[in-house]
């Protein structure tokens, strides 16, 4: 199997898959100049391997052409296609956790707000101690948060 690997993200491909070794390094016009193939190159591929076989010397293939190569090219761009799809169905997951998470950490920042709200009516000291606490529940609810200064 082969391996991608990116920050503490690890994906293991078969090895018939493994990306040539300029994948995701090329740059937007390198990408642009790629020819964009039509969906459904694969059966179109297997088709067109199979009528190679049958043509027989009926036809003369381009140099480097063979019914061998052009199936082995099309079962490569399907296979990858289902791999990104299952990436995707990964990625889906991985996002809703990531709104679990988050929606289950803010709701305990509430209740410790609250709670602190409540306490510095009577214990105003504990307003330094939470500073950060206090700045990031005083802001909009998407704004970017700011470094925590030591102190």
């Amino acid at each position: 199997m082969a391996e991608i690997k990116h920050g503490s993200v690890s994906v293991s491909i078969p090895d018939s898959l493994k990306p040539p070794s300029n994948a995701g390094t090329l740059s937007a016009d390198e990408v642009k100049r790629l020819p964009k193939a039509p969906r459904g190159i694969g059966l179109v591929g297997t088709h067109t391997a199979d009528a190679i076989n049958k043509a027989g010397d009926k036809l003369t293939l381009p140099k480097g052409v063979t019914a061998d190569a052009l199936l082995a090219a099309c079962e490569r761009a399907d296979a990858i296609d289902q791999v990104i799809i299952d990436l995707e169905v990964v990625l889906t997951t991985l996002k809703q956790a990531n709104l679990l998470f988050d929606a289950e950490a803010w709701e305990l920042l509430r209740k410790v707000n609250g709670q602190l709200k409540e306490q510095m009516k009577y214990n105003p000291e504990l307003g330094p101690i939470f500073r950060v606490l206090i700045d990031f529940m005083s802001r909009g609810p998407r704004q970017a948060a700011p470094a925590p200064t030591e102190g």
